[in-house]
């Protein structure tokens, strides 16, 4: 569906359904949202908030494939099984 044929609104409306967006109003400690951009290397509200909410994230996945592989459900391929994986196919 190209979306010259629908014109701006059209573009707009795509980007809401592709980018789960909500905006809010909330208060911020300044000096606990001054050493997370330290720490983030960010500028600016938004983009300290995004990086954190997507370090969260990340640590909780991390967590989860940790507990994976102390429970031994992660199966971790041999370097026969990587080599047969990186190989170009026909």
């Amino acid at each position: 569906m190209p979306t010259e044929t629908y014109g701006r609104s059209a573009r707009l409306t795509l980007y809401s359904l592709t980018m789960n967006l909500h905006k809010t109003t909330v208060e911020i400690d300044l000096d606990e949202l001054a050493r997370a951009q330290a720490v983030l290397h960010t500028n600016g509200i938004k983009e300290t908030v995004n990086a954190a909410l997507r370090e969260v994230n990340r640590k909780a996945a991390l967590a989860a494939a940790a507990e994976l592989v102390r429970a031994g459900d992660f199966h971790v391929p041999d370097e026969r099984t990587w080599a047969a994986w990186r190989a170009p196919r026909s």
